[in-house]
């Protein structure tokens, strides 16, 4: 089973806020003259970067469904053509 790209972009939006409100969190702690610890600075940042993975993979998995999408579908009519026989006859006759 596939994943949709649908899900991937939501996955990529819930790192990316999280990431967000962690930078917020080493941001305030950095303005309030606290120690920022390595591990928030670390978690943030491996959040945003997880979040631009996830956008990454939700474009290859969207250009994937169009891709198959247009690919079914269509009838190509080249293959059953006789070389016997010409384009312009008329039908019935």
């Amino acid at each position: 089973m596939k994943i949709k790209s649908g899900v991937w972009y939501w996955l990529a939006m819930a790192c990316f806020v999280v990431g967000l409100l962690y930078s917020i969190g080493v941001e305030g702690t950095a303005q309030t003259l606290g120690t920022v610890s390595d591990g928030a600075f670390v978690t943030a940042m491996v959040l945003i970067l997880l979040a631009m993975f996830f956008a990454r993979l939700g474009f290859a998995a969207e250009a994937e469904e169009n891709r198959r999408k247009s690919r079914h579908g269509k009838i190509k009519r080249a293959h059953a053509r006789n070389p016997e026989y010409p384009e312009n006859q008329e039908r019935g006759a």
